[in-house]
């Protein structure tokens, strides 16, 4: 299914009758769609069949008559009747079977399809992209707001089945009594119309309980994803307090939405009624005198008015639904706007990566990095310095690709790293977080990382080179030790030297460290170190720091003060070039 035409579809749909958001959803499925027409047709025929020949029969067996009329002056005996209103019966319950069979199976698959396209979207969209979205919004996205979506199919494919059913019964309903039939089928058309307006009001509603319902789920999110910081400072009633306002206002917003969706079938079903009476009257001022054809019109007629009031139903949740696919349509637009292509030049070596007068701005007007001009040579170990806020961590990105600069270009070897198969660059430079993000699984699990075609040689090599195979082995199931929820099983320097085997399995060219050891006792810290020494004649080391200690294995050392790199040299020189290098090492304790 196309996103950018679901959502095109949102944004020009003006047909109540077949909206264009209907059409998109059901794009690739126009065949199921054909059989439950055909088949809600054939059930909707069959259980007006079965009606007129029930009233029909009962009128025969009242007056203790041998034959029953049927239609077009076609008689049956008793006996036959009944053996055919049997059959009508089972009939018609199979054909409803099939009908059900069909829209679940049509609901499911186009569940399935658009949660597989918002999930292919988001994973394929830029980091940039990722990022600006917040906690929870994506599990909002993939449940909720998929499972509108679903509501909706489903209820496209009841009222569908409803209105070809409907069809078939008046069609009947005209066969028999054409005079009083007509009467019935033009109220019902008056009264879907009088509705149109409820139905707007509807969608209307439905806007503002899509966005309260994200509000919701993001706030939610953000306090599970805070419940330390919670704890620590005492914060629980106010998040309580706040959290509370959006479940109100989200439960005001859907109250809203359930009244005037309630209120559609009630309304049809008096309108209806109403429309019922007046076709009797009419009936009577023709001096309509057949009263079996007159009971069986009424019987279909009441029928009919079941189907109608589904259709209403069905109509209304379609309309309280499509705020939210619509929300769902602009997010997987975005996502598809900002995906970053995967092909491009083979990488080959990375060789020396250089800043050639870089630039970034998050936003116009206000530069984060300005005119960075150095190269990083092969097998080099640099480390990255300066006060928060000075573009450090966006550095990190603009030479993992993950953002572009605003201006000039990161070139690997002389080659401007855009031009690169994005699936090769990123088994040749590799990040390792300041904080350890591990997933559910064992050791061996977490440094695979989801690259199923990495082998356990290859798994235990990288722990070796962060120094974390000891402790493997040393854990009665090995590499198939579980890492528990959040890494809970392993020690804060474990998941940490994991993290750093995950991002050496490939034997990548380029490894980038946000600050390995900020959070780690001394032990784990020097064996990070050790780890990073080891690695200097295997590929060049980027390092941010925090902790001078780290630099200790430096070749050179980036100073980075306000966006603009103030120095670039070896730590010797920069005691006596780098004001701030110097106040650092003081402060640190180990300066002179």
């Amino acid at each position: 299914m196309s996103a950018l035409y679901l959502h095109s579809s949102f944004v020009n749909d003006t047909s109540e009758a077949a909206p264009k958001s209907i059409r998109a959803l059901i794009e690739g499925h126009r065949l199921a769609t054909a059989a439950m027409s055909i088949t809600s047709t054939l059930g909707g025929l069959t259980e007006a069949l079965f009606l007129v020949l029930a009233t029909r029969l009962a009128f025969a067996v009242t007056k203790g008559q041998d034959e029953v009329g049927v239609l077009a002056g076609r008689s049956l005996s008793v006996n036959a009747a009944v053996l055919v209103a049997f059959a009508l019966v089972v009939s018609r319950f199979l054909l409803s079977m099939v009908v059900t069979r069909l829209a679940t199976s049509m609901t499911e698959r186009i569940t399935v399809g658009l949660r597989r396209l918002l999930l292919h979207s988001f994973l394929h969209a830029s980091w940039a992209r990722q990022q600006a979205d917040r906690g929870g919004h994506l599990q909002e996205l993939m449940t909720h707001y998929a499972y509108a979506g679903s509501t909706m199919v489903a209820s496209f494919t009841g009222l569908l089945s409803a209105a070809f059913g409907l069809g078939a019964l008046l069609t009947l309903a005209v066969a028999v009594d054409p005079l009083g039939a007509i009467g019935v089928i033009v109220g019902v058309g008056v009264v879907g119309s009088m509705l149109r307006p409820l139905r707007k009001v509807i969608r209307r509603r439905s806007a503002a309980t899509s966005a309260a319902g994200m509000a919701f789920a993001t706030g939610t999110g953000e306090v599970a994803h805070l419940g330390l910081e919670l704890q620590v400072f005492g914060v629980q009633e106010p998040v309580e307090r706040h959290v509370n306002q959006l479940i109100d206002a989200g439960s005001a917003k859907s109250y809203r939405l359930g009244i005037a969706r309630g209120l559609v079938p009630n309304l049809y079903a008096c309108l209806a009624y109403l429309v019922l009476v007046a076709a009797l009257g009419l009936a009577t001022l023709t001096d309509s005198t057949d009263l079996t054809s007159l009971g069986a019109v009424m019987l279909v007629m009441l029928r009919s008015l079941s189907y109608g009031q589904n259709i209403q139903v069905h109509a209304a949740s379609i309309a309280s639904n499509r705020a939210f696919v619509a929300e769902l349509a602009d997010e997987i637009d975005s996502y598809r706007a900002a995906a970053v292509a995967t092909d491009g030049e083979p990488v080959g070596w990375v060789g020396p990566l250089t800043l050639d007068h870089v630039s970034f701005e998050y936003n116009p007007g206000e530069p984060v990095l300005s005119d960075l001009d150095a190269t990083i040579e092969p097998l080099e170990v640099v480390g990255i310095i300066g006060p928060s806020g000075s573009g450090k961590t966006t550095l990190v990105q603009l030479l993992l690709g993950l953002r572009p600069p605003t201006s000039g270009r990161v070139l690997a070897d002389g080659r401007d790293i855009a031009t690169f198969a994005r699936r090769e660059w990123v088994r040749k430079v590799t990040f390792v977080p300041q904080t350890p993000r591990l997933i559910r699984g064992t050791i061996a699990d977490n440094i695979r990382f989801f690259r199923d075609d990495i082998s356990d040689e290859q798994v235990e090599r990288a722990a070796k080179l962060a120094h974390m195979h000891d402790d493997v082995v040393g854990f009665p199931e090995g590499y198939q030790r579980e890492v528990g929820e959040g890494g809970g099983q392993l020690s804060g320097g474990q998941q940490q030297r994991l993290c750093i085997a995950r991002a050496l399995v490939e034997s990548p060219d380029v490894l980038i460290l946000d600050e390995p050891t900020s959070a780690l006792d001394v032990r784990s810290e020097s064996l990070i170190r050790e780890t990073l020494a080891g690695l200097r004649h295997q590929m060049s080391v980027v390092v941010i720091a925090h902790r001078m200690s780290t630099l200790e294995i430096c070749d050179r050392i980036m100073v980075i003060q306000g966006g603009v790199l103030k120095a670039f040299d070896t730590p010797e020189r920069l005691q006596g070039e780098s004001e701030f290098y110097r106040e650092a090492l003081t402060l640190s304790g180990l300066g002179g």
